[in-house]
């Protein structure tokens, strides 16, 4: 696609921007500590090198019990010191970038910032499970003059413009919602007085900043919380934020305690662009639109609609820091895109206790000041790389980044390894587009791919150095009785299309990949809405017999352990709507002709089944180790190192680790 409309100038307020891609605010869970400043700017001096129009800091609370885990407080001397360094280091590198203020009511957390929770009414809060204190006139008055100082603050600065976080489910938005603000004073009833605190601020804001700084309001189009703001309501609140002075409009949707999934891979491209066409139609300032916008495609579309002015994607410019320019320049093939898995930004974030971010597709994210030190060697070297899944796919890049001639040897007929068999699983068909760019990345590069190729001991004798990335293989739990017969198969066997499936399947395991092949399987059964259609239209029954049945036998008592937060509920809720039936804290002892047996704590049951998956693990596939370790400097990687979980995150990782630590011990040894 001809990205035209996405590359037009355009303007928020008295801003000019040179296009119409921002980058959406993120925390990086390492703001406030000092040591880790550099970090932090070089985070986003990279997207500032990449083009980003107009970067969003992740929020910044403008008072100590609306913060949170390493984040960035007004009230603290210091981080203002350390936001005025990150503002002049974007600058210096020809970006432009927002503060956006935040409080997190009754979503912060007392363990966090050692301080009761406040909120507009004290009602207790599903994701922290505390139930803040409802906030005195004064504590009212004392937030709203916070978020003014903190706007003028922003402004003396030097950013470039300042964003409110009103929207999934914060302080501000817990104001405008009925759901979380049961108040009987001038901020609560009405519609009209609930929205008297944010309309207050952008006043009061407006006032001390004066016209010509940038206000930006980042508003919740849909709560997505049965009973919470209506849509006529939230179209009304728009219009009166921009007759109070607000330049823009960022419609976020969703609340963190949502049952409806907002930033999954399952949810459609675009999916939330009626919402903010919806808010576009209400004002005439420029709207901004984020969730599920993750390509440039995809942008573009959205902007030729007519159904928002910018996009301001978040987590694709954690996938590749040149987002903006890649898109500019056509260059498709080269663009590293976010697959929505969630595992090393949302999950870190939102976990107990939260981790600074990274990206499973991005190994540099989280790590650009570090690695922008490293010194390469001048000495090349002659690289082997066994195993073509990411694991060696990265591997092989990262060595050929330092200068060295590297050599890819992979046993199938195509790259990707467990990476590919796990594209297959619904939503996780992305992962096919990290493929695509490790290929095209190493063909750039320059390094060698042999397809359908085991090397003999001999062949790798040749080389300077090796790198063993040969994976896993599924584990097959002796102990249990009959796991040879003709009808237990492995997921591998399932998902390389080796077997056909059976009409009652049980299997035996459900942590990540057993939910994902039970996923996988039971979306089969749905039909297409294009089928469903047509035969409701001519009014004939739809056929049911070939659906097949499916149980998952877990040893644990939480299903699908080991996958994320963020998207462990979501894979959850549609193993439920696709009828599969979760055995937790079952454990398969025997299995026979006719199906097998499970045992709990308290029960023993027999499961009919005509076939039998194994989703017990992996062992690591490294027969080449031994036979080469003592002829040529040879080191495991991924799977074939460490098999005690298939962790494509971790995997890409370790293997950029060792090549930059070879790499520094070859500088160290020069010098």
């Amino acid at each position: 696609m001809t990205h035209t409309r996405l590359f037009e100038k355009g303007k928020i307020g008295s801003l000019e921007l040179s296009h119409r891609i921002l980058m959406g605010s993120m925390h990086l869970g390492i703001e406030g500590d000092r040591e880790q400043l550099n970090q932090v700017k070089a985070f986003y001096v990279e997207r500032a090198k990449g083009e980003a129009a107009l970067m969003i800091t992740g929020g910044v609370a403008v008072l100590p019990e609306g913060s949170g885990d390493h984040m960035y407080c007004l009230t603290d001397d210091d981080h203002r010191h350390q936001l005025q360094d990150i503002v002049e280091a974007v600058h210096q590198a020809g970006g432009k970038i927002a503060l956006q203020l935040q409080h997190n009511g009754r979503y912060a957390k007392s363990s966090e910032t050692g301080l009761a929770p406040v909120a507009p009414s004290a009602i207790m809060s599903r994701i922290t499970k505390e139930t803040p204190k409802a906030l005195t006139l004064e504590g009212i008055q004392e937030i709203k003059a916070a978020f003014i100082d903190g706007a003028v603050f922003a402004q003396s600065v030097g950013f470039d413009a300042v964003e409110l976080m009103g929207s999934e489910g914060y302080l501000l938005n817990q104001f405008l919602s009925p759901l979380t603000n049961q108040r009987t004073d001038q901020y609560g009833g009405s519609f009209q007085n609930r929205m008297t605190l944010p309309l207050d601020i952008i006043s009061g804001i407006r006032e001390q900043v004066g016209q010509g700084f940038p206000v930006i309001y980042r508003m919740s189009g849909e709560d997505y919380m049965e009973g919470s703001t209506t849509r006529e309501e939230t179209q009304f609140f728009a219009k009166k934020l921009v007759e109070k002075g607000v330049d823009a409009l960022n419609v976020g949707v969703g609340w963190h305690e949502s049952k409806i999934p907002t930033v999954a891979a399952s949810v459609p491209d675009a999916a939330f662009a009626h919402v903010v066409s919806a808010i576009r139609d209400a004002v005439d300032v420029p709207v901004i639109g984020a969730n599920r916008i993750h390509t440039p495609d995809v942008a573009e579309e959205v902007l030729k609609q007519g159904q928002m002015d910018f996009v301001a994607p978040a987590r694709p410019w954690l996938a590749d820091a040149e987002f903006a320019k890649k898109a500019k320049a056509g260059d498709h093939a080269g663009l590293n895109l976010c697959i929505s898995c969630n595992q090393q930004c949302l999950d870190h974030t939102l976990g107990h206790p939260p981790l600074p971010v990274g990206c499973l597709v991005n190994p540099k994210t989280g790590h650009e000041w570090e690695w922008s030190l490293e010194e390469k060697s001048h000495e090349v070297e002659n690289v082997a790389v066994v195993g073509g899944g990411v694991a060696g796919l990265a591997v092989a890049k990262a060595s050929a980044e330092q200068g060295n001639n590297v050599t890819v040897f992979e046993a199938k007929d195509h790259l990707g390894g467990h990476f590919y068999l796990a594209s297959q699983i619904p939503s996780k068909s992305k992962f096919r587009e990290t493929i695509r760019f490790y290929k095209t990345s190493l063909e750039r590069l320059q390094v060698k791919i042999n397809l359908a190729t085991q090397p003999t001991i001999d062949e790798l004798k040749n080389y300077d150095r090796v790198y063993l990335a040969t994976g896993v293989v599924p584990y097959v739990p002796e102990q249990i009785k009959g796991v040879h017969l003709p009808h237990v198969v492995t997921y591998s066997d399932i998902l390389t299309g080796k077997v056909a499936l059976g009409k009652n399947i049980a299997i035996v395991g459900g942590g990540g990949i057993g939910s994902d092949v039970a996923h996988l399987i039971a979306q089969r059964n749905e039909v297409p809405g294009a089928v469903k259609h047509f035969f409701a239209d001519y009014h004939i029954e739809l056929d049911s017999s070939q659906r097949v049945n499916v149980t998952v036998v877990s040893r644990s008592v939480k299903a699908a352990k080991g996958i994320g937060p963020t998207t462990r509920w979501v894979l959850l809720s549609e193993l439920r709507r696709l009828g599969v039936d979760l055995l937790k804290g079952y454990e398969c002892k025997e299995i026979t002709p006719e199906g097998l047996w499970v045992e709990s704590q308290e029960d023993r049951q027999f499961i009919e089944a005509d076939q039998v998956i194994l989703c017990t693990g992996q062992i690591a596939n490294a027969p080449l180790y031994q036979a080469i370790k003592d002829h040529v400097p040879t080191q495991l990687v991924g799977g074939s190192d460490d098999a005690s979980e298939l962790n494509a995150a971790k995997a890409i990782q370790q293997a950029y680790r060792l090549v930059y630590d070879h790499g520094r011990e070859k500088v160290q040894t020069k010098s």
